[in-house]
């Protein structure tokens, strides 16, 4: 298993590829690991994931160490370098000092803060929001920036405002102020590319609906995320099989039918098992071979 310090260089390394990063959003350790199984680089902490597979909607109601133990947990299960969602940092500058320190403890490879009040609101959603002041959002990256003990641990800085003009002003700010890389609340490709342009730094976002993962490289994303995507699908193929299960009585027909399912099947009955076994073949608990 690499190192939290390894996984961090690596998604340094990845970002510094030509090839955009792609990054779903994980909620728990064997999704993280079937991202890993399809070969992709990296994985989302997405605080949308977390809020929803707990039955809360997206508004900060998770606390700090409830989101830190997901991160741990995802950390210990996969060699994957792990971008985390701190929301708001879950306070003042105070809060975000703590936040960090946890954060990298528990292995994120990035973390991205974000300008809103705390409690924050799901203003994709169109929920209205409130935002603290640009120099309160600097302050809060610099506090980020100061506090990491690992340089690779990148701070980036996510600004949703809805004025154009001060989005991109507030995140030129906050990269002068030391953030790493900046988060891309925008949709359309003109507007990505004038945000990248503006903050030359990484930029990170959620793929917009109707784009392809080329035409928001070329737009200039560096990192598309692609939180609630696996969540869904998992919903879609649970839901069919409670439908089939209600009028047959079984669930084989439905699983025969489906791609993937003797290799989903083994890949979900053998997980841990080559652990358990490396553990006690080496401490006892079962003669050795």
């Amino acid at each position: 298993m690499a190192t939290a310090q390894e996984k961090r260089q690596h998604l340094k390394d990845l970002l510094a590829a030509s090839e955009i990063v792609i990054a779903p959003g994980c909620g728990d350790v064997i999704t993280a690991r079937l991202v890993a199984l399809a070969q992709l680089p990296a994985i989302h902490a997405s605080g949308s994931v977390a809020h929803r597979t707990s039955g809360y909607a997206d508004a900060g109601i998770l606390t700090m160490t409830e989101m830190t133990e997901r991160i741990a947990a995802l950390a210990d299960g996969v060699d994957l370098p792990i971008i985390a969602d701190a929301d708001t940092g879950f306070g003042g500058v105070v809060n975000v000092v703590r936040t960090v320190k946890e954060y990298e403890r528990a292995g994120a490879a990035a973390i991205h803060i974000e300008d809103q009040l705390t409690p924050k609101r799901p203003t994709y959603q169109g929920y209205s929001g409130s935002f603290v002041t640009r120099q309160e959002m600097v302050d809060k990256i610099r506090a980020a920036v100061d506090t990491r003990e690992d340089g690779n641990l990148m701070i980036i800085a996510r600004c949703d405002v809805a004025d154009w003009g001060e989005k991109l002003e507030r995140l030129v700010a906050c990269m002068e102020a030391g953030a790493d890389g900046a988060w891309l609340s925008a949709r359309g490709g003109d507007k990505i590319q004038e945000l990248s342009q503006a903050v030359g730094k990484p930029t990170f976002g959620v793929l917009p609906r109707g784009m392809t993962l080329r035409q928001y490289q070329d737009a200039g994303a560096s990192c598309a995320v692609i939180p609630g995507a696996l969540q869904i699908a998992a919903l879609c193929a649970q839901k069919a099989l409670l439908e089939e299960l209600k009028q047959t009585g079984v669930t084989e027909d439905y699983l025969g039918k489906q791609p993937f399912a003797e290799e989903m099947r083994q890949f979900y009955s053998q997980q841990g098992n080559q652990e358990l076994q490396r553990i006690e073949q080496r401490y006892g608990g079962v003669p050795k071979e």
